[in-house]
């Protein structure tokens, strides 16, 4: 139960994140955006975990400090790409594929011994089938082959022929999500260290990171308005790394990683009624679907 709560937390904690930094991201790069958002995290976490659990001792630990530290640079990858999938997709859609990453790790921990529910063995090819529905979008053949020069219009000024094709973002939705897989696993086998000492090592290595990729790119400079709104987002972000890791450390490890995942269903509903991003029906079942599936792989 307690497993099942602390994930949920991490959920809503990603979810009012990635809420937050659609409209920073949308009006500033990408990583100097995710730069603010994570040095937050750093700010709160690291002074915490030394407070509260002293610094790393023994060979166990220093193993455990690396394996957090790369969980933090994958994660931060996998923000990175959601991120950029927000900039040209909608939220409504590109956070529910990036939260198939929970079935992905699901997969991996019964394939690596761990047992999962029935409910749960459901949910995974529902997930699979939810994401490919809302990856699919309309758009006018003109927009995905180019214009045709000898069509004419049809009787009486009817609309050019519609044809599909992957919405924007979906890509960079499922590429984060195989980094936050990773990032899950990592943490796995960074189990010696306490949650909040889990996540303050995996943001410093989260930093090591963004700041030279930010400063090569973009720069760290963001208009006051846009870095406030980042802060808090990193608070968000802070809330739910420790969350997750407190998650993971209690167990199963595979109903951690979905429950988690439910801030995918969090978010489409953020950007359904919150931001009126409008989908297609096509797209609505799919997110609809999505959202059934890892409501299951929660259940179970």
């Amino acid at each position: 139960m307690l497993t099942v709560v602390l994930g949920l937390g991490s959920a809503l904690g990603y979810a009012l994140h990635d809420f937050l930094m659609v409209k920073v991201v949308r009006a500033a790069a990408v990583w100097t955006a995710l730069t603010w958002s994570m040095a937050v995290g750093v700010a709160i976490l690291v002074p915490l975990a030394l407070l509260t659990d002293g610094p790393p001792s023994g060979s166990v630990e220093w193993r455990a400090v690396a394996f957090a530290a790369v969980s933090g640079v994958c994660e931060a990858a996998g923000l990175g790409c959601l991120l950029r999938g927000l900039v040209i997709g909608n939220l409504s859609v590109v956070t529910p594929l990036a939260s198939l990453a929970g079935g992905f790790v699901a997969v991996i921990m019964v394939v690596r011994g761990e047992p999962l529910p029935a409910l749960a063995l459901l949910g995974l090819p529902l997930a699979v089938a939810g994401g490919l529905m809302a990856s699919l979008e309309k758009a006018p053949k003109d927009e995905v082959f180019g214009p045709d020069e000898h069509a004419g219009r049809a009787v009486g000024g009817a609309a050019p022929a519609r044809r599909t094709r992957a919405t924007a973002g979906a890509g960079w939705a499922l590429l984060s999500s195989a980094l936050f897989s990773v990032t899950v696993l990592l943490f796995v086998e960074a189990g010696a260290l306490r949650p909040v000492a889990l996540a303050a090592y995996g943001r410093l290595g989260t930093m090591v990171v963004l700041v030279p990729v930010a400063l090569l790119l973009a720069g760290l400079r963001l208009p006051r308005a846009l870095a406030r709104r980042a802060a808090f987002a990193g608070v968000f972000d802070a809330a739910a790394f420790v969350a997750l890791a407190a998650a993971i450390s209690i167990g199963p490890v595979a109903i951690a990683s979905v429950v988690v995942s439910q801030g995918g269903t969090m978010a489409a509903l953020l950007g359904l009624f919150v931001l009126h991003e409008r989908l297609s029906r096509v797209q609505i079942a799919g997110v609809a679907l999505t959202c059934v599936a890892v409501a299951l792989l929660a259940t179970g």
